[in-house]
């Protein structure tokens, strides 16, 4: 019969009472590319509300940290904005892609191995030109 120590012992019984946990992934870099832009190109005064969403490296950096996946039609009709910003994020799990994030939280995340998915997060300090303007209801998100 072999014989443990006492801090072998020990040991061994936390490796067993608390399970090996998995690093949670973090945002390691972040390039804004562009930032005011909108698709409407035809409308004058919609072009001049979107130059004013310049969201920074530090809020986009906070964004994709916590924003979770939704369903596309939450981007393109429960928080639709014309006002985007483009770019390229990286994780510490080595994962990468391209961004296309709107004033109004929503972003559509397309990763370099092909895949796509659209994000939500709702309370972040960038300047939304059409804040409280979100929502299917008669009382808008603010």
């Amino acid at each position: 019969m072999v014989k443990l120590g006492l801090t072998t012992a020990f040991v061994i019984g936390m490796l067993y009472a608390f399970p090996a946990m998995s690093q949670e992934r973090t945002v390691t870099k972040v390039v804004i590319k562009e930032t005011g832009l909108t698709s409407h190109t035809d409308d004058a005064s919609l072009m001049e509300n979107c130059k004013t969403f310049k969201p920074t490296v530090s809020q986009v950096k906070r964004y994709f940290s916590r924003a979770y996946p939704i369903e596309s039609r939450i981007l393109t009709h429960e928080r639709y904005s014309p006002c985007f910003a483009i770019g390229e994020v990286s994780f510490s799990d080595n994962t990468s892609g391209r961004f296309r994030l709107y004033s109004g939280g929503t972003a559509t995340l397309f990763w370099l191995g092909g895949n796509t998915v659209d994000l939500l997060y709702k309370r972040n300090k960038w300047h939304d030109p059409f804040a409280c303007a979100y929502g299917l209801s008669d009382e808008p998100e603010c």
